[in-house]
């Protein structure tokens, strides 16, 4: 809704740049307030980590990339095809980001099972 509210008067090429840059910020925002059970709040989250737990993290790819699939398969060039590419980029980068970052976080817990064994 703040996209749409932003993006009144704008020209129509620049809405989906408005939107992709308020999808990274809304992102952003989110993985570094929101905290899984358990997870520390005082200290800061390391850069890398988008989750508390690999699986959301695979659950937030798969939307994310599922949503720059659907936009990819009914993406129509035309006169702004450049603005219309940044949604499938930018989706496709946050599910990436959400993606390794569950990989580092499974591969983390194995480490520390390991260790405990």
């Amino acid at each position: 809704m703040l996209g749409a509210a932003l993006a009144i008067g704008l020209p129509s090429s620049a809405i989906p740049v408005v939107a992709g840059v308020l999808a990274l910020i809304v992102v952003g925002f989110a993985v570094r307030t929101f905290r899984g059970e358990g997870e520390p709040v005082e200290q800061r989250r390391p850069w890398w980590k988008m989750t508390a737990r690999p699986t959301s993290g695979f659950v937030f790819a798969l939307l994310f990339g599922s949503q720059a699939i659907y936009v990819l398969l009914t993406f129509r060039g035309g006169s702004d095809s450049a603005s219309s590419i940044i949604p499938i980029v930018v989706d496709g980068l946050i599910a990436t980001m959400f993606a390794l970052s569950s990989l580092r976080l499974g591969a983390l817990d194995r480490t520390t099972a390991s260790e405990k064994q």
